[in-house]
């Protein structure tokens, strides 16, 4: 079942999936510094990614590339 969709009638699809419970305490705390949602930055990032589009230099942590444990 597809999620709601958008306030502009876009069609949305919920996607649910699991990560490391310190990945995803890092990653809310970057989220809120940065004065975004999780939400904005994993769209941000994906639609890079079917762009082929490289980070900002505002942004370089959400690359693949530079994806570092700890």
């Amino acid at each position: 079942m597809s999620a709601k969709p958008a306030a502009d009638g876009t069609p949305q699809k919920r996607l649910n999936f699991d990560v490391p419970e310190d990945l995803a305490r890092q990653f809310k705390a970057y989220a809120a510094l940065n004065g975004k949602t999780q939400r904005e930055l994993v769209l941000g990032f994906m639609q890079r990614c079917v762009r082929r589009t490289p980070p900002t230099a505002e942004d370089p942590r959400d690359s693949a590339d530079t994806h570092r444990d700890g």
